[in-house]
């Protein structure tokens, strides 16, 4: 009978470590679509996004000195 239950956890690890291989291969894979497929693309839509020429606005209150007189008002 023990020898049954060592049969059933050395099955069982050995499911677990082919279920991890295989999602090991499956991130592999998907790391290299990313780099190879998509590479240029997402370069592209990167230095887009980076090299837009937005102004924002900023919401600012008054400034006020020690004293509590205004210095700057927006």
């Amino acid at each position: 009978m023990l020898s049954n239950l060592n049969m059933s956890r050395r099955k069982r690890i050995m499911y677990m470590m082919f279920v991890a291989f295989c999602i090991l291969i499956l991130l592999t894979i998907r790391i290299g679509f990313i780099q190879f497929i998509q590479g240029n693309w997402l370069s592209e839509q990167a230095y887009n996004q980076q090299s837009l020429d937005r102004q924002i606005n900023p919401k600012r209150g008054t400034i006020y000195d020690a004293t509590r007189k205004k210095c700057v008002s927006y």
